[in-house]
């Protein structure tokens, strides 16, 4: 005769309040950095590639001075009290010290002295090529930084909307779907990054406004519905 025996339930593991800090700071932090390197890489390596098979060696400093010439068409931002430019001038003095401190210009001109040496030249292309898309990614990342502002109005009032149009569902005796909620609630972090990633690595210039404002509707139409359609049972 055989026993069985019960089934032993795993214990359920519970994060330390250490852990939880950690990771909503330190473990915040090193993501963002990831992103950036990996933005950074992405946009130099497009910048790269295009300067070789599309469209030559100036390409890059023709987007810089588009992108800082959009820098003038943003007011001051109604949350922090910044103006986009002044974030993006505090950005570009810091790219420009680490460019300055790796001598990145002076390697450019050494290699663009030989120009008897065709791949000295292309390579000085390169260098050149490489500080424009930094300088780019800084101006592009103070705008970012002012986006996001506007994205977290937009989720607020989608929020407190929708807020008010499950409450009026709820006494009206209106039905309530998990469907709509989960499937809305997926779209916002894909969007919103897809956003910031796209504008972040474009290798053309493309006013912020055309990026941001049809995703942050997006972003706030699903925020609206998935709190709408919350159901908490």
């Amino acid at each position: 005769m055989t026993t069985t025996q019960p089934m032993q339930r795993k214990p359920r593991h519970h994060k330390d309040p250490w852990d939880w800090f950690f990771s909503i700071t330190f473990g915040v932090v090193l993501r963002f950095m990831v992103w950036l390197i990996s933005a950074i890489f992405i946009a130099v390596v497009i910048e790269w590639i295009g300067m070789v098979y599309v469209w030559g060696p100036g390409h890059s400093h023709e987007v810089l001075k588009t992108e800082i010439s959009f820098l003038g068409s943003f007011n001051q931002n109604l949350l922090t009290g910044l103006y986009p430019g002044d974030i993006a001038r505090v950005m570009v003095n810091w790219v420009d010290q680490w460019i300055s401190f790796f001598h990145l210009r002076e390697i450019s001109s050494a290699l663009a002295s030989g120009t008897h040496n065709s791949a000295s030249l292309f390579a000085s292309y390169g260098v050149e090529a490489f500080i424009n898309t930094v300088f780019i990614f800084a101006v592009r990342l103070a705008v970012c930084m002012s986006a996001m502002t506007g994205f977290a109005l937009v989720c607020l009032v989608a929020f407190i909307d929708g807020l008010v149009e499950r409450d009026i569902r709820r006494a009206c005796g209106g039905i309530e779907s998990a469907m709509i909620y989960h499937n809305t609630k997926r779209l916002v972090k894909p969007a919103i990054m897809l956003s910031f990633g796209i504008y972040m690595t474009s290798p053309f210039s493309i006013h912020p406004t055309i990026i941001f404002l049809p995703i942050m509707a997006a972003v706030g139409v699903s925020i609206f519905f998935a709190t709408k359609y919350f159901k908490k049972y």
